[in-house]
């Protein structure tokens, strides 16, 4: 099972999430990409990736008189600990839950119903 994983802020969120497909970035990649959306000042992108390295969400060499970020796990091991997290606390541990919530939205399409079915159905063979 993964491990725990505390869901990161809004913001913690964005500045991962343009690590994670720079693959390395050094903060003023990041603030680059971050204020082409939005207004957004340096120091706050560097308060955050610095507050993300004392997380463990990244780790840093320098490279001359700039630090180069790089995340410390891949996306997807942060999803599944995020998700199992969220399932222990808002479902008892109990994964069937969040399921039976997911299929009683009004979102849930036809589709998206075939396409558990047959998640389900691998996952049994």
């Amino acid at each position: 099972m993964s491990q725990s994983i505390e869901a990161l802020g809004l913001l913690q969120q964005e500045v991962m999430d343009e690590v994670w497909r720079m693959s390395q970035a050094t903060v003023a990649d990041v603030h680059d990409r971050l204020a082409q959306r939005r207004k957004i000042a340096y120091t706050t992108v560097l308060t955050t990736m610095r507050n993300l390295e004392k997380r463990g969400m990244l780790g840093h060499e320098q490279q001359g008189k700039v630090f180069l970020y790089r995340p410390t796990m891949p996306r997807e091991q942060y999803a599944a600990g995020t998700v199992t997290n969220f399932v222990a606390r808002v479902f008892g541990g109990k994964p069937e839950k969040l399921l039976c919530h997911l299929l009683g939205a009004d979102e849930v399409s036809t589709e998206d119903v075939a396409k558990l079915k047959k998640l389900i159905e691998e996952h049994q063979q």
